[in-house]
C-alpha cells in the first residue's frame, strides 16, 4: 500500500463480516470468506478509491480480548491493535442481527480511549425492516453508526461518503507500483512468516508455532534504498492428500497464484528436516511458471555442526538435477541471521531475471556451442539450428530458427542451457526456448 494514502483499519470479533466488507470496498475478493470464525489472522491490505480519492483498507483478524489461554489469539489480538494505531479512521464493524456481545463491548471500550475516529458498521442489515435493530448499538458510543450490508452492497456507498467526510487527511493518488514483488512459499511451520518479520525489521506477520497459522496471502511493501519491494506471506503448501478442508484448499490456491504474480519466489525449508518431495514440487511449480528462484534453508542455527550448504545443494542436485541453477542460502529468520546476504541474493537473482544478452554476443556463444556439439539427427533426417536470439526477458526467453524445429530434441536444449548458463550469468532465472521454422 502508499504509504501517502490514509489509512482506515475495519476490526470487530470474529465473524461479524470484516473481509466480506474488506473485498467489497476494495473491488475484488483479496481476502478469504468462509463462515468459520477466526480466517483472518493477519494484517490485509488494499488501495481503493471513492470519488476520485484514493485510501488504503487494512483488514484484520477477529478481536478477542479473553486471550490467557491462547497465545495465537493473543497475537492477532495484537495485530488489530497495531493496525488501530496505524490507521487515521477506524471501521468497527459488528453483526446486527445478534445485538451487542460483551466482547465488542470490551473492544468499544479500548477504541473510545484512542483518539482516531470510528465509524460503526453495523453490518449484515439486509433490508429497511432489520434497521431497527440500530437502536441497542449506539449504546456502543459512537455518533457515527452506518447499516451495512457487505454481502449485498448495500449502505457501503453511505459508508463511503462518511469515510471521506471525517478523514483528516486528503486521499492521494493510486496505489504505488512496486519494482519488485517476492513470493514466501514453503510447507507449513518452516519459518516464512518469521522470515517475512525479520525482512522487513517488525512484527507485522503473526508467528505461531501453530501449522497453517497464515492463510491470506499477506502483502508488505518495503522501501529498500531507491527500490519498492512488495513481500507477500502465502500459506504453507502440503501434499493434497493432506490438505485438510475446504479452506486449506483455497488457501493453497491462493498462495500459488500469488507465486504466478510475482517476480521471484522464496522458496523456504527446514534446514533441519532437509529438501523434501514436496519442496521440489513447489521449485518446480515455480519454475514452469518462468518465475526467479531462490531456496532459502530456515533454521539453520539448528543444523548439526560440521554442515555446509555445499553438501545440501550437492544432495539437492543429485536428488532433482533440474534445479541446479537455483542459489540457495542459509539463515535463521528467529535470530535475524543473514537478511543482510538474503537481500543481496535478491538483488542478483532479480538482476539475473531481467538479463538481456546483446544478439551478436549471444550468437557468438551459439555458435561455438553448434561447433562443439552439433544438432543431433533424427530419423535420418538432418537438424539445423541457424542463429538466436533473445525475444524476452522475465524470464529471460530465446528464439532459435531451424530448418526442422519439432526435431529439435529436449536433450539438446539442456545441453544449450548449460553453455548459456556458463557463459551468462542466469542463476536463479529458468530459460525458455521457443523454436521456429527458417
Amino acid at each position: 500500500m502508499s504509504s501517502q494514502l490514509p489509512k482506515i483499519a475495519i476490526v470487530g470479533v470474529p465473524n461479524v463480516g470484516k473481509s466480506t466488507l474488506f473485498n467489497r470496498l476494495i473491488g475484488r475478493k483479496q481476502a478469504i470468506v468462509d463462515d468459520i470464525p477466526g480466517v483472518t489472522r493477519d494484517r490485509q491490505y488494499g488501495v481503493t478509491d471513492w470519488e476520485g480519492r484514493y485510501f488504503t483498507v487494512i483488514d484484520t483478524g477477529g478481536f478477542v480480548p479473553e486471550t490467557e489461554h491462547d497465545s495465537l489469539e493473543k497475537n492477532v489480538k495484537e495485530q488489530a491493535l497495531l493496525a488501530v494505531e496505524e490507521a487515521d479512521l477506524v471501521c468497527f464493524v459488528v453483526d446486527g442481527r445478534f445485538g451487542r456481545t460483551p466482547a465488542e463491548e470490551a473492544l468499544a471500550r479500548i477504541l473510545r480511549k484512542q483518539t482516531k475516529p470510528v465509524i460503526l458498521a453495523v453490518n449484515k442489515i439486509d433490508s429497511i425492516d432489520q434497521e431497527r435493530l440500530l437502536g441497542e448499538f449506539y449504546k456502543l458510543g459512537f455518533p457515527n453508526t452506518i447499516p451495512v450490508s457487505a454481502e449485498m452492497s448495500r449502505g457501503v456507498s453511505d459508508l463511503l461518503d462518511k469515510v471521506l467526510e471525517i478523514l483528516p487527511v486528503e486521499a492521494g493518488n493510486a496505489e504505488e507500483k512496486s519494482d519488485l514483488k517476492l513470493a514466501i512459499l514453503g510447507r507449513p511451520n518452516v519459518g516464512k512468516s518469521t522470515l517475512l518479520n525479520a525482512l522487513i525489521g517488525e512484527e507485522r506477520a503473526v508467528v505461531h508455532h501453530k501449522a497453517g497459522t497464515t492463510r491470506d496471502p499477506l502483502n508488505i511493501r518495503l522501501e529498500r534504498g531507491t527500490r519498492t519491494i512488495e513481500i507477500v506471506d502465502t500459506a504453507g503448501i502440503r501434499r493434497k492428500s493432506q490438505s485438510e478442508g475446504k479452506l486449506e484448499k483455497v488457501s493453497v490456491l491462493k498462495a500459488l497464484k500469488t507465486a504466478e504474480k510475482s517476480n521471484l519466489v522464496l522458496v523456504v525449508v527446514d534446514a533441519k528436516e532437509g529438501v523434501t518431495a514436496q519442496d521440489a514440487k513447489v521449485l518446480g511449480y515455480a519454475q514452469e511458471r518462468g518465475r526467479g528462484m531462490l531456496l532459502v534453508l530456515n533454521k539453520w542455527d539448528l543444523v548439526p555442526a560440521g554442515t555446509t550448504i555445499k553438501d545440501y545443494k550437492k544432495s539437492i542436485v543429485d536428488k532433482y538435477k533440474r534445479l541446479d541453477y537455483v542459489p540457495i542460502i542459509a539463515v535463521s529468520a528467529k535470530h535475524q541471521r543473514g537478511m543482510k546476504n538474503l537481500f543481496e541474493l535478491i538483488d542478483q537473482v532479480y538482476e539475473n531475471f531481467q538479463r538481456r544478452v546483446g544478439t551478436g554476443e549471444l550468437n557468438r556463444v551459439f555458435q561455438k556451442a553448434l561447433k562443439d556439439q552439433p544438432v543431433p539427427t533424427d530419423g535420418g533426417h538432418s537438424v539445423q539450428i541457424y542463429y538466436a536470439t533473445q525475444s524476452g526477458w522475465s524470464p529471460p526467453t530465446f528464439v532459435l530458427f531451424s530448418n526442422r524445429p519439432k526435431l529439435v530434441k529436449e536433450s539438446y536444449l539442456r545441453y544449450l542451457e548449460r553453455v548459456f548458463r556458463k557463459s551468462f550469468e542466469f542463476d536463479g532465472a529458468p530459460l525458455r526456448w521457443v523454436l521456429r521454422k527458417k
